[in-house]
């Protein structure tokens, strides 16, 4: 067995100091692999090395000598350690391989990057949902910005530097940023000054898409619900169609920022990516202006939104949405005629307390909610408070959602 083992083990290092030396790192990403069942494989046949320090000595680089070492010591323990101490040897490993990084010029170093930075985020990922402890997603946090910061300190052109991969870690370092609030938004900033380059045509289509899908969902939790569409439709539309899962994921939080601008998608697109009942569901209650039935079936699938990042959002920035509909339906059953531009108060009242089923809504709740609507151009007319009225614009009363209240471009 130690024979098996020591041959295992030479065989390892030989191969990534050749790699190392004449710069293949095709041949170093597949010998720094991270999968679980790799991992388990040569973790097994490494399980009776005591001491890799030996193996490396042949190594001409002392810190990529250290990298290597601590990689296999990486692999041996993970499957008898506990998460949270296999995830500090990670950390490890990327430290060192980071000072590697810095001492080599050009991208041919990314195939490592790509699999020990997306490592990062599955470990912590591992870590915080058995612990619960963010302290895991913060150590990432960290050394995916340190990775990040010298990919694009490379001042070569970005055809042949390391930047080609800053695309890729940004992108999980939005990841990580919504996964908890253990990261500072400094890194969250960084990783938006990538955009900036995302125009460069070196980049690849996946790595554009990956970045995009990260970045509208960090827009969408930031409440920039435009700048959020944007993004996951260029998503969406770029990724592939056999990826069904992903092309779904996408969607569903391309569904939240298209309602919250008026966009409502159809039963044959939910349908085709299994998004129904709850989805359907959410639409029917959006377009009858049904807020109660609307909140009713949120926090009945708390659950599924909280996962995603997107139940506060859908349960704050819909309310004022659905009561525009409840206006505009109210407009309807009057009727399209001179008269029908003043409404009374009375009757939206009503119309309100129905929607919301909510009997103790006041006078006063109700202007609030009409002031809103009003001054976020999602209606267009004045309030008469003392003859308690609603005068609306005989002309486009209710604007398109697309074009009212826009938001900003930043």
């Amino acid at each position: 067995m130690d024979e098996d083992v020591n041959t295992v083990a030479s065989a390892f290092v030989n191969s990534a100091q050749e790699a190392f030396m004449f710069e293949n790192g095709e041949a170093l990403g597949k010998l720094f692999v991270f999968n679980e069942r790799t991992v388990e494989i040569l973790g097994s046949k490494l399980s009776t090395v005591e001491d890799f320090d030996q193996y490396v000595i042949i190594v001409a680089d002392p810190i990529f000598a250290q990298f290597t070492a601590t990689y296999l010591r990486y692999v041996r323990d993970k499957a008898s350690q506990r998460p949270e101490d296999s995830h500090k040897i990670l950390c490890k490993t990327t430290e060192l391989f980071i000072a590697v990084l810095n001492s080599v010029q050009g991208p041919w170093l990314l195939p490592v990057v790509r699999s020990i930075a997306l490592t990062q985020c599955v470990s912590a990922q591992t870590v915080h949902s058995l612990t619960g402890d963010a302290i895991a997603f913060t150590q990432s946090a960290s050394l995916l910005l340190r990775l990040l910061i010298d990919l694009l300190s490379d001042n070569c052109p970005i055809e042949s530097s390391k930047k080609l991969g800053a695309l890729f870690v940004a992108g999980l370092l939005l990841r990580i940023s919504l996964r908890t609030n253990a990261a500072p938004g400094a890194y969250a900033s960084k990783a938006l000054e990538v955009k900036s380059l995302w125009d460069t045509p070196a980049f690849s289509r996946r790595d554009r898409t990956s970045y995009s899908f990260w970045l509208g969902r960090y827009y969408l939790v930031c409440y920039y619900v435009d700048l959020a569409r944007d993004q996951l439709e260029y998503a969406f539309n770029n990724c592939p169609g056999w990826h069904y899962h992903n092309k779904r994921v996408i969607m569903r939080h391309l569904f939240v920022a298209n309602m919250i601008r008026g966009r409502l998608p159809s039963p044959r697109l939910l349908e085709k990516y299994d998004m129904e009942p709850v989805y359907s569901e959410l639409v029917y209650h959006f377009r009858k202006g049904n807020l109660a039935g609307f909140q009713q079936a949120l926090a009945d699938n708390m659950d599924l939104f909280r996962s995603q990042g997107n139940f506060l959002i859908l349960l704050e920035r819909t309310k004022l949405l659905i009561y525009r509909n409840v206006l505009q339906r109210l407009r309807q059953i009057i009727g399209k005629t001179e008269r029908s531009k003043v409404i009374s108060y009375r009757d939206i009242l009503a119309a309100f307390r129905v929607a919301s089923q909510d009997p103790e809504m006041d006078v006063f709740e109700m202007e609030s909610i009409l002031s809103s609507l009003i001054s976020q151009k999602l209606v267009h007319g004045f309030m008469f408070h003392h003859q308690k009225l609603l005068n609306l614009s005989l002309k486009a009363p209710f604007p398109p959602i697309m074009n009212a209240g826009k938001i900003k471009r930043r």
